[in-house]
């Protein structure tokens, strides 16, 4: 991997940074829906009264929870990615991501195309490869001597 590659990547990892620091208005917005949502439902609003289980207050509730799980998912995956991009590990994880993030119009989708074009690069997708005997997990625990393996028992019938 160049020099150049090495930038980019560090530079797309404080990019994320940012991005997850953007995508974390997403929440506050969905928050506030929300609270409309509850306060239509209890008559807070001037001229209203309460009524109980009328869906116009539900669904900007619902809608609202909705948009903060989405946001909360959103920021949580940025800052994985951050950190994997920094580390060289979830190649995979990295580019979900990114794709993730070009419908985060307009600055996302250029982190998204910016990262999409990096992540590509034949020698970058190799400094995300685990060097060899490096997670392949310890070997299988082979059964004890006097007990019958699996490989033991298919042959008899």
């Amino acid at each position: 991997m160049t020099h150049e590659d090495e930038t980019h990547l560090r530079i797309l990892g404080w990019l994320h940074y940012v991005g997850a620091a953007l995508a974390g208005v997403i929440p506050v917005f969905g928050a506030v829906y929300a609270g409309m949502g509850v306060a239509m439902v209890l008559g807070r609003f001037p001229g209203m009264t309460p009524a109980r289980g009328e869906p116009f207050g539900w669904l900007p509730t619902a809608m609202g929870a909705f948009i903060v799980l989405i946001g909360i998912g959103s920021v949580s995956l940025n800052v994985l990615t951050a950190r994997a991009l920094r580390a060289r590990r979830r190649h995979t994880l990295c580019l979900l991501t990114s794709v993730m993030n070009c419908m985060h119009f307009p600055l996302g989708t250029l982190l998204g195309g910016f990262t999409l074009v990096v992540l590509c690069r034949p020698a970058v997708r190799a400094a995300f490869e685990p060097p060899p005997g490096e997670g392949q997990g310890a070997p299988a625990p082979s059964a004890p001597s006097g007990s019958p393996s699996f490989t033991s028992t298919v042959g008899r019938g």
